[in-house]
């Protein structure tokens, strides 16, 4: 897709999506905040959801979208989705098997010194649409990776990385660590405006067969210097 299509849909209000990158193999989109990344037991989320709008993308084309993985409803960033079965079985094993670069940056109120590091490991149990902090053997573990890289007018910036992929992860590690990330209503009970947790790149592994490996866009609130 050309640049001013991608300028387009960026500055379109109503679509909840930007396509990054496209191929004949994989569909990479930005979600915007606020979006379900499928539909839930809500009706009003039935035709409202990224899932839905990227498969009526795809039959207009006469093609396929598979689903690889999500973001939370609040969450806006990079998502992956594949244009055939055996992309899409190649891209869950690499999630799986915590071969897939997941970089998020977010915004907690505290001011903390810059360079400063966190790592949190856990164990999360879900449990409908609950989830939270158990044991090694109820839950699920959960390694996340926290550095401070610049201050900003309402808190601090952070860079993310994660070892794995649990349903609110970095928000619980955040809350654990006793931070609060801007906008998170369940953990943090904070009422900013957005929650403030973007997922800005992603990387893939040598071992799927694709012609591009490295997505990003520009970040939120993370310094370039």
């Amino acid at each position: 897709m050309d640049q001013k299509r991608i300028a387009e849909m960026k500055e379109n209000p109503k679509a909840p999506y930007y396509i990054v990158y496209e191929d004949s193999a994989l569909l990479v989109v930005y979600k915007k905040r606020e979006v379900f990344t499928i539909a839930t037991p809500d009706p009003k989320t039935y035709h409202h959801n990224l899932f839905y709008y990227l498969q009526a993308y795809s039959k207009a084309n006469h093609e396929t979208v598979y689903l690889i993985h999500r973001l939370d409803f609040e969450t806006s960033g990079l998502m992956l989705f594949a244009k055939t079965p055996a992309i899409q079985n190649a891209l869950k094993t690499a999630f799986e098997t915590h071969d897939v670069g997941r970089y998020y940056e977010a915004v907690v109120k505290e001011s903390l010194p810059v360079g400063k590091h966190y790592d949190v490991q856990q164990y999360l149990l879900e449990e409908g649409a609950n989830v939270h902090v158990s044991d090694p053997e109820h839950g699920k573990e959960a390694i996340t990776h926290v550095e401070v890289k610049n201050p900003i007018q309402i808190g601090s910036a952070l860079a993310i990385t994660i070892d794995t992929g649990r349903k609110n992860q970095i928000r619980i590690a955040l809350h654990s660590l006793g931070l609060t990330l801007l906008g998170d209503k369940r953990y943090s009970a904070n009422e900013a405006k957005r929650m403030y947790l973007n997922a800005y790149r992603l990387t893939l592994p040598e071992s799927i067969p694709v012609a591009q490996r490295v997505f990003s866009v520009e970040p939120l609130w993370l310094n370039n210097d």
